[in-house]
């Protein structure tokens, strides 16, 4: 439900979540959001990208695709038989053992890199104009209201823990414009935990803001909360222990 908020707290608001909605998507793919499956996949084809590995994640399927051209790895999440978002991810998802991979390499010791893909959501206002009667003066007025809701989104992040230390690469709008402390989309998790079934952990976005990190390591679903959220699937690692990771 939509809440009525003030003007400052909105004005606020948007400074720290506004974040266009094309911000994932390559330049080259921007015009295929929202196209049919059988013809994105047609024109991914045509512009140089080769299909590495498709998935499932609740109801929708993602698609992992990688240009030599670009230099570049897109995954590309279909709903109800479109395209619905065609994101820019780490390299890694399209090589072998990550998330759009079908070898699983010997892991090393002391590291592991989690590729987890699924749907955010961020906080977003819009404005409405029209009048408003004021009694004191006995007529109307022009007025702006401004309202909050909420906006999901397809998107993914990579999650790098070695030695017991542990970093998080967050794309598009899970990073709000007025942030602090993160290297090239990379920000360094904190209370970093590594227990036999759960890793948790939390990275500081901003002065307001230190997301919640919840990874459940024998179904390898993730769980992102704070201002931006985020929830999905990881994958990487040796399953032959029944763990995914």
């Amino acid at each position: 439900m939509k809440n009525r908020i003030s003007t400052l707290a909105l004005v606020s608001l948007a400074l720290a979540t506004s974040v266009p909605a094309w911000a994932d998507t390559p330049a080259d793919l921007t015009d295929l959001v929202g196209a049919r499956g059988s013809s994105g996949e047609t024109q991914m084809l045509a512009r140089g990208y080769a299909l590495i590995r498709v998935t499932q994640v609740r109801d929708q399927a993602w698609s992992f695709w990688w240009s030599d051209t670009q230099n570049q790895c897109v995954a590309v999440a279909t709903s109800d038989g479109r395209y619905a978002s065609i994101n820019g991810v780490p390299t890694q998802n399209c090589r072998p053992g990550g998330a759009s991979g079908t070898a699983k390499p010997e892991p090393t010791a002391g590291t592991l890199t989690l590729i987890c893909y699924g749907q955010g959501e961020h906080a977003t206002i819009s404005s409405h104009s029209g009048y408003e009667w004021n009694r004191d003066k006995k007529h109307y007025e022009p007025t702006t209201r401004f309202e909050s809701d909420k906006e999901r989104f397809n998107t993914g992040v990579q999650i790098d823990i070695k030695d017991g230390a542990g970093r998080i690469h967050l794309t598009g709008k899970l990073i709000p414009p007025l942030n602090s402390g993160g290297s090239d989309g990379w920000w360094p998790l904190e209370n970093l935990r590594m227990e036999p079934d759960r890793i948790t952990a939390r990275y500081k976005l901003n002065f307001a803001s230190s997301p919640t990190v919840s990874i459940d390591r024998n179904t390898g679903f993730v769980e992102i909360q704070g201002l931006n959220s985020f929830s999905g699937k990881c994958d990487m690692g040796d399953w032959a222990a029944g763990r995914r990771f």
